[in-house]
């Protein structure tokens, strides 16, 4: 990319917080024109319009200092003589689980026919975007901010040809292509996500309801952690008060949303949590509220109050005596509870002993919330006045017909609405409505018995506050969902009703080809099939993400189980690709491969660090693709060296300090000390690293990655062993304790890595399934798959569809349209689990055409492949399995006691079947 573009940004902050920036440029066009191309990319984030087209949204996660820029073809929204380039940026001004901050900044350039007609510079033109709320919580600590948009603040056709922007302010210059941060700006390495409209399918109630009567929320890191704009997590003890004044006396609930508070005291009276919420009598006057809101660690600093109550009146103000000031404070951070500063401010039952004491801060305005739409939507309770919705259905459908809401006597109007399916995009809605109206939609992703299960800890909403009449409005935040509810709040007097034209959502994911099929006699199967590939593709944004929802954050170590799942599931191993290249960027601040990047928490999670390096062995296994072999072999070096010279302790075991957890299960993994599955995991490693060096000649590391692989077994089986329980223990303690605890997870891995003497094999083989009592058992769907692994390689496939019916047909019967997280119970009895839909859980996607057809690379790429098929008591199946050469194809049937199999064999490839081989083409046998 041959670069005239100059970084450029607003004249004011470098790294504003939560800041949006609205930035445009007209260019001309010759009457004649062949190809007009736009390049751009913009930190934090950027959505862009040409001539009042939306053309995307960008760019891919990165590390800064090798950012990505997104190029598009905009020829068919472009015309001769005038045009325009409309960008908005949103700058996040603090790091994510998806993002490391840096400095706000655009880079963007159109090119017509190979000449430069526009290019960010002085000339472009920008405002602070008035509409856009930036007093907002955090989404959640994984992601950025929670969105609200007035469009009354709005500059109306500001993406168009012809709109007066000569009051707006002159671009600053950053600098040039290659200045800091942005040291390296490549291309995007992965297609455009799809934009690809749903619609509703279901309006599932409607009823009148009110809000809570207070919500205050606040961000205590820049009080308690000034300066810190990292997401890593840090713990705290420290206070929060407030003054309540009564007009009369009232009775008032209080809870706080997300981060709770421990305790809390009113006029010295102490209160649980759920003492609160269940109500406090409160006299008329004042009265001092205190809440210990101290935890051992936070990532996510955002405090929510909630304060209700039926009738009366109560009004909040700052205890520092400033009438204009935020009315809560903060007090701390001390050492401990059993401080004497704390202690005087817990104890505290007048206002002077807050006021006067050194640690009292006031909460700035600008690190306070706007407002909080999960708790106003949330705790909404329904009121008696009737709700009066006209054709409900119409918003269901892609056509101009209207919903007609009309104001109630009492309350605001609330619809609940179902998609139909998980989904993962952005939000776009169409409606006429009085100005001021106020729209608030939480997303959320399921039901049970008409209870909804609400997404604590993410705050999956938006606020949009309308103008006068018709209007249009698409939403700048990726939100995964499959229900939401749709609350209509008529501002005070009106009398016209709002007309809903559409509700839609742009699915917003990798934009695979459904190349891959499976089919069988089994409905069940048929339905895990789609439902593990559905998970796979909504988890598959500019990176794998371990869910939609929650976090959209790219853990490695799942994204080495979603990788395999979508080679066969649809066949496109770019995103791989990608991920594990990103993956092995993180070296340059950490010795291991990071957990999750690029991200704000710089943290090792040891297991996802080897996973990865498996990870890459296994694409090239599945693509052939020599060239990323090249590429990130270096990586896969640097961490074996990092780890063969840093973390082999006296025993010869892999000892680390790190997060080194498995599974969601009470395995016994600490952050100190010897943990067992990794150190099984890392012979698997070094043996795969050794593959990967031999293939690129290096036969010298790949013998020593062998000798280290064989060494550390010896030590496994030298120090981990238990021989009175036949089994590996989970660690060994720093103080040298051996754990009390057998896990099946460990003995799992210990299978699959080869560690288990031969003669201990079929001992390990009745493991799999068949558990000894007070063992930990398998706790998630992502330790199911390497069980499911480990089956297959014992030969007993008949026991993976076993477990795949049970386990994945409890999803489907419980009307699951994506994989979940965990198995029920890991969280109690009241949900089956957290997020419901985890690509770490999708392993069917592979199993199935893996283990049912029996497809499986013999050689890089699938030149050479087997067809080694399990009906067990199936009649037939058939699928296509997508490969490099092209599309394999089996279909199978069930004659007597034989499998007939018919085979179509791709060009450059021979297939092996019951030990012959076959050429490229169609081929029946019997087996």
């Amino acid at each position: 990319m041959n670069w005239q573009a100059k970084w450029i940004w607003h004249p004011g902050e470098e790294a504003p917080r939560n800041f949006f920036w609205a930035a445009r440029k007209s260019f001309a066009l010759p009457a004649r024109f062949g190809k007009v191309t736009l390049s751009i990319t913009a930190d934090s984030r950027y959505s862009v319009w040409v001539n009042g087209n939306y053309i995307g949204h960008g760019p891919v996660r990165a590390f800064p200092h090798r950012w990505r820029y997104d190029s598009y073809d905009i020829t068919p929204h472009v015309c001769s003589g005038e045009n325009v380039v409309a960008v908005l940026v949103h700058h996040f001004g603090h790091s994510t689980f998806q993002y490391l901050e840096a400095r706000g900044g655009l880079l963007a350039q159109v090119e017509c026919d190979g000449q430069v007609v526009a290019a960010t510079d002085h000339t472009w033109r920008g405002i602070e975007h008035p509409a856009y709320e930036r007093r907002m919580p955090r989404m959640a600590c994984q992601q950025a901010w929670a969105e609200m948009y007035d469009a009354r603040k709005a500059p109306a056709h500001w993406t168009l040809v012809g709109f007066d922007d000569s009051a707006w302010q002159s671009a600053v210059v950053v600098g040039e292509v290659g200045c800091a941060p942005w040291k390296e700006v490549l291309p995007r390495d992965i297609p455009l996500l799809t934009q690809e409209p749903i619609q509703p399918v279901r309006l599932m109630r409607i009823q009148a309801v009110r809000p809570p009567r207070q919500v205050w929320t606040f961000d205590l890191k820049p009080n308690f952690l000034p300066g810190d704009l990292t997401a890593n997590p840090r713990g705290f003890v420290g206070l929060v008060a407030t003054v309540l004044e009564c007009s009369r006396p009232i009775q008032v609930s209080l809870r706080s949303m997300f981060n709770g508070f421990r305790a809390v005291r009113i006029d010295g009276t102490e209160y649980t949590p759920q003492q609160a919420a269940e109500g406090i009598a409160l006299s008329s006057g004042e009265h001092l509220l205190v809440a210990d809101i101290s935890a051992r660690f936070y990532h996510e600093w955002f405090f929510g109050f909630v304060f209700d109550y039926d009738e009366g009146e109560m009004h909040l103000r700052s205890p520092l005596g400033d009438a204009q000031a935020y009315p809560f404070v903060s007090i701390g951070p001390f050492p401990s509870q059993d401080d004497a500063g704390y202690q005087s401010v817990w104890q505290a039952t007048s206002l002077n002993q807050i006021a006067s004491h050194p640690a009292v801060q006031p909460i700035r305005w600008e690190h306070t919330a706007a407002a909080n739409v999960f708790a106003d939507t949330v705790l909404a309770k329904p009121v008696s006045a009737e709700a009066r919705v006209e054709t409900p259905d119409a918003l269901l459908a892609a056509n101009s017909n209207e919903t007609v809401i009309h104001p109630v006597s009492e309350g605001d109007v609330e619809l609940l609405i179902d998609f139909g399916k998980e989904l993962v995009g952005f939000f776009e809605i169409d409606l006429c409505a009085p100005e001021g109206t106020v729209i608030d939609l939480n997303a959320f992703e399921y039901m049970e018995d008409g209870r909804i299960q609400w997404t604590y800890g993410l705050h999956n909403t938006f606020r949009y506050i309308a103008r006068e009449g018709w209007q249009s409005w698409r939403s700048v935040v990726r939100r995964g969902f499959r229900y939401a509810t749709l609350t209509v709040r008529f501002p005070q007097g009106a009398r016209e009703p709002v007309r809903l034209r559409g509700l839609r959502c742009y699915l917003n994911t990798y934009p695979y080809a459904y190349q891959a099929q499976f089919h069988c006699s089994d409905a069940l199967l048929n339905d895990i099939w789609e439902i593990s590939r559905h998970t796979v593709r909504l988890c598959s944004e500019d990176t794998f993400v371990d869910c939609p929802s929650y976090e959209q954050t790219f853990w490695v170590g799942d994204a080495r189980n979603e990788s395999l799942f979508s080679y066969t599931a649809f066949g496109d191993a770019r995103l791989a690709r990608r991920c594990l290249l990103l993956a092995g960027e993180s070296l340059w601040r950490s010795p291991l491969v990071e957990s999750q990047v690029p991200s704000g928490w710089e943290d090792i999670l040891t297991a996802w660090s080897l996973l990865w390096t498996i990870a890459c062995e296994e694409y090239y296994r599945f693509t052939g693709d020599r060239a990323f072999l090249e590429e990130v072999y270096p990586a896969v070096r640097q961490q074996n060296q990092n780890i063969h010279e840093r973390f082999i302790n006296g025993q010869g075991l892999l000892e680390i300090e790190a997060w080194n957890m498995l599974d969601w299960a009470p395995m016994d993994t600490p952050r100190t000390g010897v943990v067992a599955h990794q150190n099984m995991w890392l012979v698997e490693a070094w043996r795969r690293s050794a593959k990967m060096a031999r293939i690129l000649g290096n036969e010298a590391e790949a013998e020593l990655y062998l000798r280290w692989a064989e060494e550390l077994k010896q030590a496994i089986n030298a120090h981990l062993w238990d021989e009175e329980k036949q089994a590996y223990i989970d660690c060994i303690h720093a103080d040298g304790r051996r754990s009390t605890v057998i896990s099946q997870q460990t003995q799992t891995v210990a299978y699959l890595c080869d560690i288990v003497p031969d003669e201990k094999r079929a001992l390990f083989e009745r493991y799999l399934t068949d558990v000894p009592e007070g063992w930990v058992r398998v706790g998630s769907p992502f330790m199911m798959a390497f069980t499911i692994e480990a089956l297959e390689k014992a030969g007993d496939v008949g026991r993976i569809l076993q477990l795949i019916r049970r386990w994945w047909g409890m999803m489907v019967d419980a009307g699951a349209t994506s994989c979940w997280e965990t198995f029920p119970g890991y969280l109690g009895q009241e949900w089956p689990t957290r997020s419901h839909c985890h690509a770490w859980s999708a392993a069917p996607a592979f199993a199935l055409p893996s283990y049912v057809l029996g497809v499986r690379p013999l050689e890089p790429g699938f030149t050479r492949f087997e067809v080694r098929p399990f009906l067990g008591d199936l009649e037939w199946a058939k699928g296509v399995v997508p490969t490099p050469h092209g599309e394999i194809v089996v279909s199978l049937r069930r004659e007597g006691e034989r499998i007939r199999a018919q085979v179509i064999v791709p060009q450059n490839t021979v297939a092996v079947i019951g030990g012959k081989e076959y050429g490229a083409g169609m081929h029946e046998i019997t087996m």
